[in-house]
């Protein structure tokens, strides 16, 4: 039973978590308020947004939508290996100090799935961002005006030591930055992680 309550939860969380990015998508391209689709994925989504946004500091509530993202990933990964890890014990296939380990290998893998999805979302809008300025974008544009939010706070620290070129290079070093810990921290977290949870598998598509 537990087994399969795992397998409902892993695939409605992953249907949520493509709502949410869909939802976040839409925000981009204005999408139409009268739709009826655009709107029940409005009154599917907006809640847990709210909620992240009531508990995330002012200066960040503009990404509550990302942080109802990287949560939901993170409930995908960790809910179902903790059912399946509770089923193993019920079936004694597991013992408690076993069931200790495999809930902390999860906790480390959804947060090293977190921050990998965390970072490569920087790495994308880095590299966008790089290629929009070699190109003079219009800041009238939605679309420009969203990258250049999120890539600012990134780019900023950098360039203060950076001398001034006629090409901004602080996108291509601050995307080296986060590929390093992507190498260097983030995946040892995540194989550690593994190696705790072995043999359950965490929920990840």
């Amino acid at each position: 039973m537990l087994e399969l309550l795992a397998s409902v939860l892993c695939f409605g969380l992953f249907l949520y978590k493509w709502l949410i990015i869909i939802a976040v998508l839409m925000t981009w391209v204005s999408a139409d308020p009268y739709n009826p689709i655009v709107q029940w994925i409005a009154r599917v989504t907006r809640p847990l947004w709210v909620w992240c946004e009531q508990r995330m500091p002012m200066m960040l509530a503009h990404f509550s939508p990302y942080a109802a993202l990287l949560l939901v990933i993170f409930a995908q990964a960790v809910i179902p290996a903790e059912l399946r890890s509770l089923n193993l014990l019920i079936e004694g296939q597991s013992d408690s100090n076993q069931i200790l380990l495999q809930s902390g290998g999860h906790l480390l893998q959804g947060a090293a799935i977190v921050l990998q999805s965390l970072f490569f979302f920087f790495v994308i809008v880095l590299v966008v961002w790089f290629f929009l300025t070699l190109v003079n974008p219009a800041f009238n544009n939605p679309l420009v005006r969203i990258i250049h939010v999120l890539a600012d706070p990134l780019i900023t620290p950098i360039q203060r030591y950076l001398p001034k070129t006629s090409v901004d290079f602080s996108p291509l070093i601050a995307m080296m930055f986060f590929m390093m810990l992507l190498t260097f921290v983030v995946g040892p977290i995540s194989q550690y992680g593994s190696s705790l949870s072995y043999p359950v598998p965490l929920c990840v598509f």
